[in-house]
């Protein structure tokens, strides 16, 4: 009980340098979480990306069905594939007919320009094996060209990739940022009072009697940082969803379920737990400096 009457003590007396470094907490907290999301979100779109991936064999005009029959077979049993369709260029003239502007386009050929072909789908994004069975699709003679957006595909793979390191990054900066104001904060504390220290020393306190309330007081600040980070970043989350949802009528929540993710135990544990540690390692820094 007395260890607790300490700690509000050592929060009355630091006052606004306690909220300060409450504060510092769940900016680096928010901001470490804001950087969780962002990450899993991208990984979350890399993977949709690539389980989509599809090449389009396009078929030399003048290939009888037995030939395309053939093909589509060959394609369907080579490794990483997934699915091989067929697709008429009648049908792929009434798919592309749907959309207005390529309407106008095909209305400006005589007949249907389009040629017959084959999608084909991966099981797994593997550039290089998907590299080989292109290379090996071209040289069939009855294949006029494969399409896939090699070059799309690796350029968005490598925005993904810069976005994950920024926000790993930038995470770790904050909590490194936030790790010196707490320290800084309470190794203040501690010398304001370092006279009671000193009196309680005179009388026989142990290291620990001394240590303890300041340890407990940083881990606080940390557990009370973690929890209010997690509030704000769940009304920031909410917010922002429900604003892209009134304004373009894109619900979010279909593309990527953010609430499994943020009300989760896991997460909320993480959070207060980040916050808790940021705090203590603070306080066990500073009295490094002090208790020597």
């Amino acid at each position: 009980m007395r260890l607790f009457k300490e700690v509000a003590l050592n929060f009355k007396r630091s006052g606004f340098m306690s909220f300060v470094s409450i504060g510092t907490i769940i900016l680096a907290v928010t901001m470490l979480g804001g950087f969780y999301i962002i990450h899993t979100v991208v990984n979350f779109a890399a993977d949709e990306m690539q389980n989509k991936v599809e090449a389009v064999v396009f078929l030399k005009d003048g290939t009888s069905a037995e030939e395309i029959k053939m093909l589509g077979d060959e394609i369907a049993a080579m490794n990483g594939i997934k699915e091989a369709r067929y697709i008429s260029k009648d049908d792929a003239y009434q798919d592309f007919s749907k959309d207005p502007e390529m309407q106008k386009i095909l209305a400006s050929f005589e007949g249907n320009p389009l040629p017959d072909s084959i999608s084909v789908k991966f099981t797994e994004y593997k550039a290089q094996e998907i590299k080989n069975a292109v290379s090996v699709l071209r040289s069939k003679s009855s294949v006029e060209e494969v399409e896939y957006g090699a070059a799309e595909i690796e350029h968005l793979l490598n925005v993904i990739n810069a976005v994950k390191y920024i926000a790993g990054a930038a995470g770790i900066i904050f909590m490194i940022a936030a790790l010196l104001v707490v320290s800084n904060i309470i190794k203040l504390t501690i010398y304001n009072r370092r006279q009671d220290i000193y009196v309680l020393k005179m009388v026989g306190a142990t290291g620990a009697d001394i240590r303890l309330p300041f340890i407990l007081e940083g881990l606080i600040h940390g557990f009370l940082g973690g929890v209010m980070g997690w509030l704000i970043l769940y009304g920031v989350v909410s917010f922002l969803m429900f604003q892209v949802q009134k304004e373009t009528g894109i619900d979010l929540s279909a593309f990527y379920a953010f609430d499994k993710t943020i009300l989760s135990a896991e997460f909320i544990l993480g959070m207060t737990g980040a916050g808790s540690l940021l705090g203590l390692t603070g306080s066990l820094m500073s009295q490094g400096r002090i208790f020597k």
